[in-house]
């Protein structure tokens, strides 16, 4: 177990070229748009969808608000409509203004103990291999040359190293981010004002799924064949323009030492996160040591498929 536990060998230039990736991707956010959210103060009714980074909040941002509008598109990208929390700042947006119908939607990566307190939340699940290779697809071509950081480089040196922010090491255990999230808001599974939804499940039976936001959402019935049609993935590739993150990458490029238009034209909607066999010994071994020490001792669970079983029996049936 020893040998599999350990990491990939660097080289210098492997690990310079991780180190100036961390410094550009340190700059996306500003500490005064964070500040902010954290601020915020949200009305009973509004909605915040959190999730790990790429655990699949975009699909649901389109779902939820397809349901609460009956099947608006008539924007240029998602975020104008479900504002990210942490990224208002940089978009120019108020956190505080009407929206478009109701609930109001918004958008976080924060764990349970940052998040603004007492709105209705969706949490949403997916499995750590196809996270850690989503975030590197989604990076890749955008804050660093594709292939310049090798994938499991990428899972070893930084999704298992990342470091909390600031504002959520009250729940954080010895970890990373990815984990500590997960963990974060299984505490809230019994809430009623919680609703959990795992990736695989939509990808699983789209409609059910839908059908469950719904009536979390207070929605229209009438509403879910249009958000159902609207939130599969042959729309979204169709309409991939408004999910891309552009606006943000806009707004940040230059920030982050980046050209101008770095990551424009690299796509966001894919039909699944990777292919898992990317993922070698020692970062799968890596990342289920990750969940032993973290997740298993809170839950029980020894994997994220007895979690997702188990979850499923608590509240998400």
């Amino acid at each position: 177990m020893a040998s599999s536990l350990a990491e990939d060998p660097l080289t210098d230039e492997q690990r310079e070229e991780i180190a100036q990736f961390l410094k550009r991707r340190v700059k996306f956010g500003t500490p005064e748009s964070k500040q902010a959210a954290l601020r915020f103060v949200p009305r009973t009714s509004d909605v915040i969808i959190s999730a790990a980074p790429k655990a699949g909040m975009t699909w649901m941002c389109q779902i939820c608000h397809q349901l609460r509008t009956g099947g608006d598109m008539q924007f240029k990208e998602i975020t104008q409509v479900v504002p990210f929390l942490e990224l208002t700042g940089e978009l120019g947006m108020n956190c505080d203004a009407e929206q478009r119908a109701e609930p109001r939607l918004f958008k976080t990566h924060f764990f349970e103990s940052a998040c603004p307190k007492g709105a209705r939340y969706i949490v949403i699940y997916r499995h750590p291999y196809d996270i850690v290779l989503s975030h590197y697809n989604f990076l890749g071509g955008w804050m660093f040359e594709r292939d310049a950081i090798d994938v499991n480089h990428f899972v070893q040196q930084v999704m298992l190293k990342e470091p909390f922010p600031q504002a959520d090491t009250s729940t954080a255990r010895q970890g990373n981010l990815l984990f500590n999230h997960f963990m974060s808001w299984w505490l809230r599974r019994h809430d009623p004002n919680v609703l959990f939804v795992f990736y695989e499940s939509m990808r699983e039976n789209l409609e059910r799924e839908v059908r469950r936001i719904a009536a979390f959402l207070g929605a229209d019935e009438g509403s879910v064949p249009v958000a159902v049609e609207h939130s599969t993935y042959e729309y979204m590739f169709a309409n991939r323009s408004q999910f891309d993150d552009n606006l943000l990458k806009t707004a940040r490029n230059v920030h982050m030492g980046l050209p101008p238009s770095a990551g424009l034209t690299h796509g966001k909607v894919a039909s699944a996160g990777g292919n898992r066999a990317r993922l070698n010994e020692r970062s799968r071994a890596l990342l289920d040591n990750a969940w032993s020490r973290i997740c298993e001792p809170v839950t029980g669970a020894v994997d994220y498929d007895a979690f997702r079983a188990l979850l499923h029996v608590e509240c998400c049936k």
